[in-house]
């Protein structure tokens, strides 16, 4: 159901990853030129790890982790980048699948992520598999600001 994402996956990832950017589930739509970034690092394994979500023979969605170390977690941390499942599959428990695999690989000391504050389906998904809001107030330089 959860297999690593491989070189014949990048047409259904920009595929899904444009569904996803267009959902409402981000900030703003992204270029392809970010997507093809991301999967040169998904290539050479330089810190993303990517997931194709399979259902009925079929891709359900996507996934996008990095992990990095934490010392106030006290360990590594599995920060769930992004997740995607298609409409047609919503509603069958997939995400809450998928966060069981992630909870069952060793090594992390805690998963974490974002969600967007309208994004309330997420959000209560989140909440029910145990995640708690943090009382920190996430900002970003980018190097787009530099310009």
């Amino acid at each position: 159901m959860f297999r690593k994402i491989c070189a014949n996956d990048k047409e259904i990832y920009f595929e899904m990853s444009r569904e996803f950017y267009s959902s409402g589930a981000a900030l703003k739509p992204i270029g392809d030129d970010k997507r093809e970034r991301v999967w040169e690092a998904l290539s050479q394994g330089d810190g993303v790890l990517g997931y194709i979500i399979e259902a009925d023979g079929e891709t359900a969605g996507y996934a996008l982790t990095v992990p990095y170390f934490s010392q106030e977690a006290g360990g590594k941390i599995l920060w769930v980048d992004e997740l995607f499942v298609l409409p047609k599959f919503r509603g069958r428990g997939i995400a809450k699948e998928f966060f069981k695999f992630l909870e069952g690989l060793s090594g992390y000391a805690a998963l974490r992520l974002e969600a967007e504050p309208d994004n309330v389906r997420a959000i209560k998904l989140y909440k029910s598999l145990g995640f708690k809001p943090l009382p920190y107030l996430q900002m970003i330089k980018t190097s787009e600001d530099n310009k």
